[in-house]
């Protein structure tokens, strides 16, 4: 399907974001794919498993309110930019300078993410052919490449639609084989297990909006993000999509919550210890599912995974050839953009050599994008008068530091918070900075122009599509 689908790519606008041609069912097949992955199926289950529905906030229920805000609030101004990349944005309203720091802070958040998604669809092939793991993990990354190399955001739209018929059905077979009765037991779970409120207290409070900000906001300033919305046909149907995904997300992701909820009632002794490598939901497969029926199972694990690694590689793809690699006149964009691809996922199998372990690997990549990305971009769709070079950068940075200094030393609260409040206050005082700056210049007649001033490319300086 990947390969037919790419027959429809003749510029890179088409190997992109599918000429902004997709309908509402594919449009909507394609947001739901942005994240369900992996650990939508291994680890939600097992997390769910261990420390109840406060636990898997994060994923689904964060992921589901970021696509249903696309839908409400970003998929109008997204689509209505002259932009191609969400790197092209930043430029837009901010500068080049800011456009080359955002993007190459968005590429890195991505990489950790990728390379999850490759280790684990090595590690369900090793389970099937043999092998050692990197080299299952090299003919995973191939198998990726094979279609998305090809043809772009028209073969992930293709393959992501098909894929999701089976994700849907082999998690809809596998609760359908449960026994009868197997909720008999609800009441012997743990005091506040299925609470979805937390205690109120403000610690526990300020977790809990925690795990639904990192992927609820985090993932709004994505490259991958804002592909998708505008790969839809017209901005009714990206709208509409967002919305459709969203309320899909929470009903298929509640499956792997009630796969979970079974093996904690019934089966607590498959959780897993260290090192050990099966996950509790494959052992409920193989437990309950018969042999011949099995299949449907592991063509939803393998979809997940699949859509997730080919949306997820195109993403920091775009931004490598459209951003960085722009002014490389040597090659035709249309080949810029699928020799990015090849080269995002060489540097990520490299990363599945130094650090197998899928929790590692998906680790922060929302939350960085959240305490570096979020603000600018809520003031360049917003807040128009207060647009800043500088104030945008000075949040990046300062977002990204206190983050990792409030994890460094370990504080009571949520290191998310001190990084995305950084990141508030460090453009506040930027865009003041820069303001203050200009007054004085101008009040003293200093006429050399600011390197932080309104330089920034408009549609026609960049070759953007108005």
């Amino acid at each position: 399907m990947g390969i037919w689908a790419a027959r429809r790519v003749r510029n890179s606008q088409d190997f992109l974001v599918a000429g902004r041609r997709l309908p509402f069912l594919w449009a909507t097949s394609l947001l739901f794919s942005t994240w369900f992955g992996s650990e939508s199926i291994l680890g939600a289950s097992e997390t769910f498993a261990r420390g109840g529905l406060l636990a898997v906030i994060e994923d689904p229920f964060g992921s589901a309110l970021c696509l249903f805000l696309v839908g409400i609030w970003l998929a109008r101004p997204f689509y209505r930019l002259p932009v191609r990349t969400f790197g092209d944005f930043y430029a837009l309203h901010f500068g080049r300078l800011t456009e080359r720091v955002a993007t190459v802070l968005m590429i890195i958040s991505y990489f950790g993410w990728i390379a999850a998604q490759l280790v684990a669809l090595g590690q369900v092939l090793r389970h099937f052919l043999g092998g050692t793991l990197p080299l299952m993990t090299a003919l995973a990354t191939a198998l990726i490449l094979s279609y998305t190399t090809w043809g772009g955001m028209w073969s992930v739209a293709a393959v992501d639609l098909m894929q999701n018929v089976f994700i849907i059905a082999g998690l809809i077979v596998l609760i359908g084989f449960l026994p009868e009765g197997w909720t008999a037991g609800l009441s012997q779970l743990p005091t506040g297990f299925l609470d979805f409120w937390p205690k109120p207290e403000p610690h526990a409070w300020l977790e809990y909006l925690a795990a639904w900000m990192v992927i609820g906001l985090g993932s709004l300033p994505q490259q991958d993000m804002y592909q998708r919305v505008v790969s839809a046909r017209s901005e009714k149907v990206a709208r509409q999509a967002g919305i459709a995904a969203a309320f899909l997300y929470v009903s298929v992701g509640l499956l792997p919550l009630t796969a979970g909820l079974f093996i904690r009632m019934h089966h607590p002794e498959w959780l897993r210890t260290e090192g050990e490598a099966t996950a509790p939901i494959l052992r409920l497969v193989e437990g309950y599912m018969p042999p011949g029926v099995q299949f449907l199972f592991w063509g939803a694990l393998i979809a997940a995974i699949m859509s997730s690694a080919s949306g997820g590689i195109l993403a920091p793809a775009a931004l490598l050839s459209e951003n960085l690699l722009a002014r490389w006149h040597r090659l035709r964009t249309l080949w810029k953009a699928r020799l990015a691809v090849i080269v995002v996922a060489f540097f990520c199998y490299l990363m599945t050599l130094y650090e197998q372990n899928i929790y590692k690997l998906v680790g922060e990549s929302s939350i960085f994008s959240l305490v570096t990305l979020f603000w600018p971009m809520v003031v360049g769709l917003h807040a128009p008068r207060w647009r800043s070079a500088t104030g945008a950068i000075v949040s990046m940075i300062g977002g990204i530091v206190a983050y990792y200094l409030a994890q460094a030393v370990e504080v009571a609260i949520p290191p998310l918070w001190y990084g995305f409040g950084a990141s508030l206050l460090g453009y506040i005082a930027g865009t003041v900075g820069e303001k203050t700056f200009t007054f004085w210049r101008d009040a003293f007649g200093w006429h050399s122009r600011s390197r932080t001033g309104a330089t920034a490319p408009r549609a026609a300086d960049r070759d953007l599509p108005a």
